[in-house]
């Protein structure tokens, strides 16, 4: 299981970071998780979300990572595809690619919150048809190069790699991970539902598309004193998911077309929200917070299941740079060399 960076880019009010902070403190764990090995950095898109997001224009940040790292993946996740010209995604995919010497990775989904769909003049109950008829275009462009707008003939510059024409999907429904295996997509799942829940979603994709690849992303902090660790990260954990369900909440108080399964999902938030702690995460599989062997633990079990990628955010955005490091370093001093240790055998217990 590789085991990635996910940066939402966060500012919690109590953290007090300047903008200019956020950004930095980002670009240091990229260069920590490089240097670390991890797998690969994600970048969040998110529009108008106010404190929860200040990652509006991923392509500028990963440029930025793609000249202050070596070897380490740089990744969208996700496009929202309803809000962006597919041949522009395409364009930006070549020359962060050419940048980065191979390194550029792509997941691509509908959106979540109501306020960015809005925003740019997309009516959620159409956002499904939109992302069907961009993702058909973005593909056909990854895949040979062509463009044809305006009934001209053109070609993408730079062209677009070979390995470009692979992407991820991001899938919170059930019919979003069976979409996913049509359109021949690998598939992320978020921390918007129990990690059991999801486990069910991963274990049908598979049968459906047997050669997928299968990611989740998950809250986490390391340090060697266990109950220190807690006490640091926690608040800010915590904080990053009352605003999870606050940007969502639009879909899950209301029945919005093309979004039923988010309805579904409202209750459990909501009661979720009422008694959000650390201990109810790690309980429903969304984070994992202590010292090496309690994280190492909780990771084992997802991969475990088979999960081919885990995507840590590291803390709730509160946190300062050298913290972050020092986190990045310790998961790749302790965590890292356990997991590869545990083997295959510990996923033969775990489908036992």
């Amino acid at each position: 299981m590789h085991v990635d960076v996910f940066l939402e880019f966060a500012s919690p009010p109590a953290a007090g970071h300047r903008l200019d902070e956020v950004f930095g403190n980002g670009l240091a764990a990229a260069r920590a998780a490089d240097r670390a090995g991890f797998g690969a950095v994600w970048l969040a898109e998110h529009h108008f979300l106010g404190d929860y997001s200040n990652a509006a224009a991923p392509e500028m940040l990963a440029a930025a990572m793609a000249r202050e790292t070596r070897r380490i993946g740089l990744g969208f996740a996700v496009i929202p595809l309803p809000l962006h010209d597919p041949v522009r995604v395409a364009e930006r995919l070549a020359t962060l690619d050419l940048l980065s010497n191979g390194r550029a990775l792509w997941g691509v989904g509908r959106g979540v919150t109501a306020a960015e769909l809005h925003a740019f003049g997309v009516e959620p109950a159409h956002s499904r048809g939109e992302f069907l008829r961009r993702y058909a275009e973005l593909a056909a462009v990854l895949r040979s190069g062509d463009v044809v707008r305006g009934g001209r003939a053109l070609k993408l510059r730079p062209a677009p790699a070979a390995r470009l024409a692979q992407g991820w999907m991001a899938a919170v429904s059930p019919e979003s991970y069976t979409l996913a295996a049509e359109l021949g997509l690998d598939v992320m799942a978020g921390p918007f539902k129990p990690w059991r829940w999801v486990r069910a979603d991963l274990a049908r994709y598979r049968l459906l598309r047997p050669q997928g690849r299968t990611s989740f992303t998950l809250a986490c902090y390391c340090e060697r004193d266990h109950a220190a660790a807690r006490r640091r990260a926690g608040p800010g954990i915590v904080w990053a998911f009352r605003h999870i369900v606050e940007v969502a909440r639009p879909f899950l108080s209301t029945r919005t077309g093309g979004y039923e399964y988010y309805r579904r999902l409202g209750v459990a938030s909501m009661l979720m929200e009422q008694r959000l702690s650390l201990p109810l995460l790690e309980l429903l599989g969304l984070a994992a917070v202590g010292d090496p062997a309690h994280v190492a633990a909780k990771l084992a079990r997802l991969a475990a299941s088979g999960l081919d990628r885990v995507q840590l955010v590291i803390g709730g955005g509160d946190l300062a740079a050298a913290q972050l490091e020092a986190c990045i370093d310790l998961l790749a001093e302790r965590v890292l060399p356990a997991l590869a240790a545990a083997g295959p055998s510990a996923a033969v217990e775990e489908a036992a």
